[in-house]
């Protein structure tokens, strides 16, 4: 396994095993529970549990005691733990748990990886990864650039198809990347694009540009659609200029973000995505079947252009208890799942559950999420004070039963940009002195606080230990406040709705600072734009970074940000961390060998060798 795969994390793993929220890329959070011993002896200072904050759907955590009892009971009756029984696993069907039911598969609009993990299944953008995570063709049979790193061609294959057997031309990617930019289609990775292709950031004014929607509605819209550096030569032949070489523009071209979607289906109304019958794509497989909150049946595409494929099937069901998924695998109605703590010793001491697991290190970053625009939060020295008041190896050793790394920065390591610090290390005694020093000594005069979370019985007891930690160590009763895990999704896309305080991660779309700085936190950003975070001279630093070629001084220019980042904390780094995952020894083609950190299922860029022969 190279190292970039070793330094990065599956997001899947964690929002099936952790079930939390997960930006983007790979973006969200997770957390397992602590010990039974523990949490009997450590109840009393702070319940025993684990914060789920993955990437797609938070969820809580009970006692790992109760957990484990849970799914001794579940084994018991299923007549044994289930590993070494086939279950009711059929040939060539692959049955996966995807936790909550997402809150858009539209690929113009989502963000977050339980989103993304539909939308790639049935979409091809123009390019893809290959395991080594190097952007190759996808869509497209073929990719040039210039000379000066400005015009990139990309030819189509004369008898592309979506998979109902319609014609896929480059009009259909032109229309895309319009709708993108488009300032109506407010997408959440509008931002992504902003000063890269010629055109797009005086067309997406609201987003690149700083301007209201209203003031960019008033704009000539038609004729900056028209002069959107992207057009279709010819049927085989698409064209997008840029107005800067961009070393990570391939990248971005295998995202989700450039999904041809159809004109005639999004013509069908705001919610053409919610049915089969208009999700028509050009992806590995097509949507068959949504049952909405419980399942969704994919069946393979067999005009996919880079198949063919050994699985027929591939059901999503939507299980948002982390224990409850376990027990599925145990019986065998799962062919694969997550490991999240609270059941890490039930599987250590399983010996068919043990020989199961694969180890996919992490890099995925979760984080304190503050809303920047109100009180207390507004005020840096607040932020700072909840900084210091976690003990983030604590949070790691006892909650996530050691799935995972402390940290105070953004970048994970073994990425580029990685920048190490301490500046916000565990300090109680500092972290009341900031509370003290922003005018709320002893936490005197604050507002009520409270901490959002998606519910489920394991996060409640999670964000009950991190409560403990604002109560013990700067005399904060904060307020815990569980709502439905999709709602919980929406509520963090918007500014308007963004909790007082959350928990999310970002896991990386391409291994390059410019996707992590410049598109979470620079103003209006991905990260920026949902918590009101906005400094110019980050901004001013980024922006010259993402424009200089890669070397010293493109280095020097994202570390000085990334240094401006961590002193304002708009939120609190928290945690990086590996995952664990389950697989039936049936299943084929998903090895820590072939599994990489960007997968939108497990083995997703193996899918030519991945097979279910139970």
């Amino acid at each position: 396994m190279n190292l970039l795969r070793m330094k990065k994390t599956l997001a899947w793993v964690l929002f099936s095993a952790l079930l939390l929220p997960i930006l983007a890329a790979c973006g969200g959070t997770a957390a397992p529970a602590t010990t039974a011993s523990t949490a009997a002896s450590t109840a009393a200072a702070a319940p025993s549990v684990a914060a789920e904050t993955s990437a797609a759907a938070s969820e809580a955590a009970e006692p790992s005691m109760a957990a484990s009892e849970e799914a001794s009971a579940a084994a018991s009756a299923a007549g044994g733990t289930g590993t070494t029984d086939t279950g009711t696993a059929e040939p060539g069907v692959l049955r996966l748990n995807v936790g909550s039911e997402p809150d858009t598969i539209d690929p113009q609009k989502a963000s977050f990886v339980g989103e993304i993990q539909f939308i790639m299944m049935n979409y091809q953008p123009l390019m893809t990864f290959d395991q080594d995570m190097k952007p190759i063709p996808g869509a497209a049979e073929s990719m040039e650039v210039s000379e000066d790193g400005l015009t990139y061609t990309f030819k189509l294959p004369a008898d592309a198809q979506y998979s109902n057997g319609d014609p896929l031309t480059a009009q259909n990617f032109v229309y895309a990347f319009q709708r993108l930019a488009d300032p109506e289609t407010a997408g959440e990775y509008q931002t992504l694009l902003c000063g890269t292709i010629k055109g797009y950031s005086e067309y997406s004014a609201a987003a690149c540009g700083g301007q209201t929607i209203t003031e960019t509605l008033e704009l000539d819209l038609e004729t900056l659609r028209n002069n959107l550096g992207v057009r279709a030569v010819d049927d085989q032949t698409l064209e997008i200029q840029l107005e800067n070489p961009a070393p990570y523009f391939p990248s971005m071209m295998a995202l989700w973000i450039g999904a041809p979607v159809r004109e005639e289906d999004v013509a069908a109304g705001e919610d053409w995505w919610y049915d089969p019958e208009t999700y028509i794509g050009n992806g590995p497989f097509q949507l068959v079947e949504w049952e909405h909150d419980a399942r969704a049946v994919w069946e393979a595409n067999p005009n996919w252009r880079l198949g063919p494929i050994k699985l027929e099937r591939v059901e999503y069901n939507m299980i948002n208890e982390s224990q409850v998924a376990f027990q599925a695998y145990q019986s065998g109605e799962l062919d694969i799942g997550g490991v999240a703590a609270e059941d890490l010793a039930t599987v250590q001491a399983d010996p068919q559950l043990s020989q199961q697991v694969i180890e996919v290190p992490g890099s995925c970053t979760f984080y304190l999420g503050f809303n920047n625009t109100k009180a207390p939060f507004d005020n840096k020295q607040v932020r700072q004070a909840f900084a210091q008041a976690i003990d983030r190896e604590a949070w790691v050793r006892d909650v996530l039963q050691g799935q995972g790394s402390p940290t105070q920065t953004f970048i994970p390591p073994g990425f580029p940009g990685y920048e190490e610090t301490d500046q916000w290390s565990y300090n109680p005694e500092a972290a009341r002195q900031a509370l003290a020093d922003a005018g709320f000594a002893n936490g005197q005069g604050l507002p009520e606080i409270k901490l959002t979370f998606s519910s489920s019985a394991r996060n409640q007891v999670r964000y009950e230990w991190l409560a403990s930690q604002f109560r013990e160590n700067l005399g904060i009763d904060v307020v815990l406040d569980p709502v439905d895990p999709t709602a919980y999704t929406a509520l963090t896309k918007d500014l308007a709705t963004t909790p007082q305080m959350y928990i999310l991660g970002w896991c990386a779309d391409y291994p390059d600072p410019q996707n992590w700085l410049s598109t979470v936190f620079k103003t209006g950003g991905i990260g920026a734009g949902r918590i009101g975070y906005s400094n110019p001279e980050f901004d001013r630093l980024v922006d010259q970074a993402d424009r200089t070629p890669p070397g010293p001084e493109r280095d020097q220019l994202y570390s000085q940000a990334q240094n401006i980042l961590i002193e304002d904390a708009p939120v609190v780094f928290f945690w990086n961390n590996p995952g664990r995952m389950l697989v039936k020894p049936y299943v084929k083609g998903v090895t820590e060998e072939t599994v990489t950190p960007l997968d939108y299922i497990p083995g997703f860029f193996n899918l030519q060798n991945l097979e279910v022969a139970p």
